[in-house]
C-alpha cells in the first residue's frame, strides 16, 4: 500500500503543477480553449449530418448476412430504399391522372443519377387500397445505407419542386433511410432544447449555493465549452466510422453534468482552503489565491481525475458491445468525460486567475445560514445522528433503495411496437399513410433466403412440394398479408414474364431463392419477432439452408447481441473500477463497499425506469401515453455503464475526505462526521444540478433518451441523498478501523485527547 500512496502523491504533485501552470498563463490557456471551442462549433455545424440513426448492422448476425445477400444476389437494397406516399381524391380514383402524375415525378427523380428505379407499390402488393392513397418505391444505387440517408433531402427537394403548385396533394417520404435522416436532425434539435432547459435550472441552483453571479457562472462556462468540444470530437470521428445520433444526447447530458460537477468540486475546495487561510496583507492576496488553488488541485483535482477515470471505464465498456448504437454512446460518453476533466483542471484555474476575489463574490447575496460554516454545521449534526444510530440508518435506507430497485425484477426487454418515434417526423407520417392504405407491413418486409448447401438448384423435383408447403404455411399465418415467391416448379413456363417479376427472386445460378413476406398492418412487432424465429423450422429439406432477414430478425439479433454483452460489460466495469478505487484509497474494504453501493444506485435508477415506462406509473408526466410494456434491451446496460461511473463521483469525493481526516486524527467516527460536514453541501448541490440536467432530458421526445434521463436523475438523487448521506456513512461506522486496513493513521498528527468536532 506504500506504493499506492507514493503514486497518489506523485499524481497530486503533477496536478498541482498543472494548476500553477494554468494559473500563471491564463491568457494562453483560455486562448487555446476559445480557439478549440470556436473550431468545434464550426465542425459541428458543418458535419453534424455525419451521425446516423439506428443501431447499424450487427457483424456476423443472420440479419446482416441476409442484407448482404439481398444486395449482392438479388439486387435488393432494403436499407437503401425510400417510399414516397401520396394521397389526393383525384389521383386516388383517376387512373389516367395518376399515370401522368407518376410519369412527371419519375422524370424529375431520374435526373438524380443515384435513383436506380421507381416502382409502384401496386406492382408489389396484390390488393392495394387505391382509395386511401398510393406509394412509389424509390431504389437508390448508393454505396451503403449511410450514403442513401444523405440522399433523403435531395429526393424530397426534387419531389417538392414537382409538387410546388399542387398543395392539394398530401405526401411524405419514408423508409429506413428517411427515418435515420429525420431522427438525426430531430435528435440534434431535441438535445439543444434539453440543454436550454437544463442550463438555466443549473444556474439557479449555483446562484443559490454561491450567492454571486460570477461564482455561479464559472461551472456553467466550463461545462458549455466541454460540451461543444466533446460533441465536435464525435462528429469528427463520425467521418471514419458510424456513430449514432443517440451519442448527441449522451454527450450533452454528460458534458454539462460532469463539467459543472468537476468544476464545482475544485472551486468549492479552493474557496474552502482560501477561507481557512484567513486574512492577509493586500500585497499577499494574489500569492495566497495561487497557493490556495494549487492546494485545491492537489486534493479535489485528484478526486476529479479518479472520478473521470471511473466514468471513462463505464463508457469504454460499451465499446465491447457489437452494436454500433451502443458503441456510439460509449464513444460519446468517453469524449464528454475526457473533455470535462480537462476543462475543470485547465480552464477553471485560468478563469480564476483573471477574476479577482471581490468580483467572484459580487454581488454577495448569500443569506445568513447559507454560508459554509452554517451548512457544514448542519451536515455535521446529521453525521452525528447517523453514527449514533448506524443500524437504524442501514435498515431504513437499504429498505428504501431496495423498494425502488424492486420493479427491475419485472423487466421485459424488447422493442415497443411503434418504437416511439416522434410523431411529427415526415417519415413517421409516411408510415401512418401506409397504415391507412393497409400496407404498413410493406415498409418493413420479411425476407427469406433459401440456399442450396452444395451449390445446386434450390427448386428441384424433390423440393417443390415442400417449398410450396412452406409458402402455403406462411400465407395461412394470420400475421401475414401476402407472400411473393418465384415460380415453384421445374417445368418450363410459357408466360411472357415470370411470376413475381417486379423483383428478382431467383439467383442467376439458381442456388438461392427469395421469399418476400409482407406482414399484416395490424400485426404487432413482438408477433413478427416470434414468427421469424419459427419460419426456419417449417421446412425440412436436408440440402438447403433457410435464413430470415428484415427488421424483426434484426431486432432479434440486436437483443441477442446486447444480452450477450451484459456479462463482459458488467465484469469489466467492476474489475477496472475496483482497481481504480484501490489505487486511490489503498483500502480493500472501503473500495469493495463503494462498488456495492454503486450497484444499489444503479438498481434504484433502473427500477424507476421500469416502474415509470414499462409499468406506466407516471409515464404521462413525460409525455408517454401509457406503459411501453417493454424496455429496449440497450437501456439497462447503458444505464449501468453511465451510472456506475457517475455515482462514483460522490463516493470518491466523500470517502477520500474521510480517509484524509482519519489518517490525520485516527478517529473513524470523527472522520465520518467531519467529511460529511466538509462535503455534504457540495455533494447535495452537485447532485441536484446533475439531476436537473438529466431530468431535462427525461422530457425529450426520443423514448430511449427519456428512459436514460429518468434513470440517471433518479439514481443520482438516491446516490447523493440516501446512499452517500445515510447508508455509506452508517456502514463506515459499523466497520470501524477496518475501513482503512492496512492503512494506519499518522500518530504525529493527532493525540488521543484531541477534542471531537463541536456541535
Amino acid at each position: 500500500m506504500i506504493g499506492i500512496e507514493r503514486r497518489s502523491s506523485r499524481i497530486e504533485r503533477t496536478l498541482t503543477k498543472v494548476g500553477e501552470y494554468c494559473w500563471d498563463r491564463p491568457w494562453w490557456v483560455l486562448g487555446a480553449w476559445l480557439i478549440a471551442t470556436v473550431v468545434a462549433a464550426l465542425i459541428t455545424a458543418a458535419y453534424a449530418d455525419r451521425l446516423v440513426s439506428g443501431a447499424g448492422s450487427i457483424e456476423g448476425s443472420q440479419s446482416a448476412r441476409v442484407d448482404a445477400e439481398l444486395t449482392r444476389v438479388f439486387g435488393i437494397r432494403d436499407s437503401q430504399t425510400l417510399i414516397f406516399t401520396y394521397s389526393n381524391p383525384v389521383l386516388n380514383h383517376d387512373i389516367d391522372a395518376r399515370d401522368a402524375f407518376v410519369a412527371e415525378l419519375e422524370d424529375k427523380l431520374f435526373e438524380n443519377p443515384v435513383v436506380e428505379s421507381v416502382l409502384r407499390a401496386s406492382d408489389l402488393v396484390d390488393q392495394p387500397r387505391d382509395d386511401k392513397g398510393h406509394a412509389l418505391v424509390i431504389a437508390l444505387d448508393t454505396e451503403d445505407a449511410l450514403a442513401a440517408e444523405q440522399q433523403v433531402p435531395v429526393v424530397r427537394e426534387a419531389i417538392a419542386e414537382t409538387l410546388q403548385n399542387r398543395p392539394d396533394i398530401e405526401w411524405a417520404v419514408s423508409g429506413r433511410g428517411a427515418v435515420s435522416y429525420d431522427l438525426a436532425i430531430f435528435s440534434n434539435n431535441d438535445s439543444m432544447k434539453s440543454e436550454l432547459r437544463a442550463l438555466p435550472l443549473a444556474l439557479l441552483v449555483l446562484l443559490y449555493a454561491f450567492g454571486a453571479v460570477l461564482s455561479a457562472s464559472l461551472p456553467i462556462i466550463t461545462a458549455v465549452a466541454a460540451r461543444t468540444v466533446a460533441f465536435a470530437g464525435i462528429v469528427f470521428f463520425a467521418g471514419f466510422f458510424e456513430i449514432s445520433t443517440l451519442s448527441q444526447a449522451i454527450v450533452t447530458m454528460l458534458a454539462i453534468a460532469l463539467g459543472i460537477d468537476y468544476s464545482l468540486f475544485v472551486y468549492h475546495r479552493y474557496r474552502q482552503v482560501l477561507k481557512d487561510a484567513g486574512a492577509c496583507a493586500p500585497d499577499e492576496i494574489d500569492q495566497r489565491r495561487r497557493d490556495a488553488f494549487a492546494e485545491a488541485m492537489g486534493q479535489s483535482g485528484l478526486v476529479v481525475l479518479y472520478s473521470g477515470i471511473a466514468v471513462a471505464i463505464g463508457m469504454t465498456s460499451l465499446l465491447l458491445t457489437p452494436m454500433m448504437e451502443m458503441r456510439s454512446i460509449g464513444v460519446g460518453g468517453l469524449a464528454a468525460v475526457v473533455v470535462s476533466v480537462a476543462a475543470a483542471l485547465t480552464m477553471l484555474p485560468s478563469l480564476l486567475s483573471l477574476i479577482g476575489a471581490r468580483a467572484l463574490d459580487w454581488p454577495n447575496r448569500a443569506k445568513p445560514g447559507r454560508g459554509y460554516e452554517a451548512t457544514s454545521a448542519r451536515w455535521c449534526a446529521w453525521g452525528r445522528s447517523v453514527v449514533a444510530h448506524p443500524w437504524i440508518a442501514i435498515v431504513t435506507s437499504l429498505t428504501v433503495v431496495l423498494l425502488m430497485a424492486a420493479p427491475a425484477l419485472y423487466t421485459q426487454t424488447g422493442f415497443p411496437d411503434d418504437e416511439f418515434f416522434p410523431q411529427e417526423l415526415e417519415s413517421v407520417r409516411g408510415v401512418q399513410m401506409l397504415e391507412e392504405m393497409e400496407i404498413k407491413g410493406f415498409s418493413s418486409p420479411i425476407f427469406i433466403i433459401i440456399s442450396s448447401k452444395d451449390g445446386g438448384k434450390v427448386i428441384t423435383r424433390q423440393s417443390t412440394a415442400q417449398l410450396r408447403a412452406l409458402k402455403d404455411s406462411i400465407e395461412a399465418d394470420p400475421r401475414i398479408a401476402e407472400v411473393s415467391t418465384p415460380r415453384l416448379s421445374e417445368r418450363p413456363s410459357f408466360m411472357p414474364f415470370p411470376a413475381g417479376s417486379a423483383q428478382k427472386l431467383v439467383s442467376e445460378t439458381e442456388d438461392k431463392i427469395l421469399f418476400r413476406v409482407i406482414p399484416r398492418t395490424d400485426t404487432k412487432l413482438i408477433e413478427l419477432r416470434a414468427l421469424v424465429r419459427e419460419i426456419p423450422s417449417w421446412i425440412e429439406l436436408p440440402d438447403v439452408v433457410v435464413e430470415v432477414g428484415g427488421q424483426p430478425q434484426f431486432l432479434n439479433d440486436f437483443d441477442e447481441g446486447v444480452t450477450a454483452s451484459y456479462a463482459p460489460v458488467i465484469i469489466s466495469v467492476l474489475i477496472a473500477t475496483g482497481l481504480a478505487l484501490l489505487l486511490m484509497l489503498g483500502a480493500p474494504l472501503a473500495s469493495f463497499k463503494a462498488l456495492m453501493l454503486n450497484l444499489l444506485s444503479v438498481g434504484a435508477g433502473f427500477g424507476m425506469v421500469v416502474f415509470v415506462f414499462q409499468l406506466g406509473y407516471g409515464a404521462e408526466v413525460f409525455g408517454v401515453a401509457g406503459p411501453t410494456e417493454l424496455i429496449p434491451s440497450s437501456v439497462p446496460v447503458v444505464i449501468f455503464a453511465v451510472l456506475f461511473g457517475l455515482s462514483m463521483d460522490y463516493e470518491i469525493f466523500l470517502v477520500s475526505r474521510m480517509k484524509d481526516i482519519y489518517l490525520a486524527c485516527g478517529d473513524n467516527e470523527r472522520s465520518i462526521i467531519e467529511a460529511l460536514g466538509d462535503t455534504g453541501s457540495v455533494i447535495s448541490s452537485a447532485a441536484l444540478i446533475m439531476a436537473l440536467v438529466f431530468g431535462a432530458f427525461a422530457f425529450s421526445q426520443i423514448i430511449i433518451v427519456q428512459m436514460v434521463g429518468v434513470g440517471l436523475a433518479t439514481a443520482i438523487l438516491v446516490d447523493a441523498l440516501i446512499i452517500r448521506a445515510v447508508l455509506g456513512p452508517a456502514l463506515m461506522m459499523v466497520a470501524g478501523k477496518w475501513n482503512w486496513w492496512p492503512l494506519f493513521p499518522d500518530s504525529s498528527n493527532h493525540s488521543a485527547e484531541q477534542p471531537k468536532p463541536a456541535a
